[in-house]
């Protein structure tokens, strides 16, 4: 039993240095995604004295440490960046494979993995989702999709005895289908998201990015999954968002748009409340007006929130690529509604 436990132990603290590897290469494409130079050449080097950096000097985490986080040519700083991400890509590559182990789903996880932190990063970093990462998750889910159907039909053909027979059933819920109807839902509700901005608040709510990478989870994980990621990420935005953006209200004395917010809230509190039907709901006359003041309060807040954030100086805005790549990654890894694979 203790051996089984130290064999596991030592796989994962192997899968973890991988993954660790990989961050620091994911480093090298973001930092060079800004700087428009190869991936390849030429080597890692300083990006302040530009010296060439000597193999030590690239190993994951313990690197950064050794040099007390300052370059060894030339003393400056080096970003916390580096070892941050070469951290989470490990541990993400370890959460990958307790999830699905040995297994041909494993690798496809992992590219998905290491492109959603490149995109993560360069948004985050400089408000920036370039276009070669986000056409590389179309392709990769495309292709896997594609791959994966492939596999089911030559199965059927050649280890069944029917063999195989192309249905309705096949030809709307194969994985490429799926795949293809991902992509495109997931750029059409983005870009309807993003055109409701421009009637509100006059400019569009989300970036042309955006689009691109929910069309790449589509293509990734389905239609199905795709609107899950998408409802999470606005989750997970608004959990973000709303505390700085009330706090913005305050300082500019815009009370009537904190209110409102408050009481839309409470509207959803109540639904909620409404749904479990509690004892104070019993009497369905009280349900009614209390289903009705809801509402009403829902409709009043929301018209006042939309006339608050018609004022773009007011605005708070966080990059929404990160939220759907967190919401990408509970489904991958948590398997919380219909499974990827």
């Amino acid at each position: 039993m203790i051996q089984s436990y130290l064999l596991l132990i030592a796989i994962l603290f192997i899968v973890f240095c991988f993954g660790a590897i990989i961050g620091s290469f994911l480093n090298v494409v973001i930092l060079r995604a800004f700087s428009g130079e190869s991936i390849v050449l030429p080597p890692s080097k300083c990006p302040k004295c530009q010296n060439k950096l000597k193999w030590w000097h690239n190993i994951p985490i313990l690197s950064y440490l050794l040099l007390r986080g300052k370059c060894y040519f030339c003393h400056e700083k080096i970003s916390i960046q580096y070892p941050i991400i070469e951290f989470v890509t490990g541990l993400l590559f370890v959460l990958v494979f307790i999830q699905y182990g040995i297994m041909p789903e494993t690798l496809f996880a992992l590219v998905i993995v290491s492109l959603l932190i490149v995109i993560s990063v360069t948004d985050i970093k400089e408000q920036i989702v370039f276009d070669k990462h986000t056409y590389a998750l179309i392709f990769v889910g495309l292709v896997y999709n594609f791959a994966l159907t492939a596999f089911i039909v030559y199965n059927q053909a050649f280890n069944t005895i029917s063999g195989f027979h192309l249905t309705k059933d096949f030809l709307l819920n194969n994985p490429l289908t799926l795949s293809v109807l991902g992509l495109i839902l997931g750029a059409v509700i983005m870009e309807i998201a993003a055109r409701i901005g421009n009637l509100v608040a006059g400019e569009r709510a989300f970036g042309e990015g955006d689009t691109y990478i929910a069309a790449g989870l589509g293509a990734a994980f389905g239609w199905q999954n795709v609107i899950l990621i998408i409802i999470l990420s606005v989750i997970f935005q608004v959990i973000c968002l709303l505390p700085l953006f009330i706090k913005k209200q305050i300082s500019m004395k815009r009370y009537s748009t904190v209110i409102s917010l408050l009481l839309l809230l409470g509207s959803i509190v109540v639904f909620l409340l409404l749904q479990h039907k509690t004892q104070l709901f019993n009497n369905d006359l009280i349900l009614y007006i209390s289903i009705f003041v809801e509402i009403l309060l829902a409709v009043i807040a929301c018209i006042n929130i939309i006339k608050g954030l018609k004022h773009k100086d007011e605005l708070t805005y966080l990059p929404f690529g990160p939220a759907l790549a967190f919401s990408a990654l509970l489904v991958l890894l948590v398997n919380i509604s219909i499974p990827l694979f």
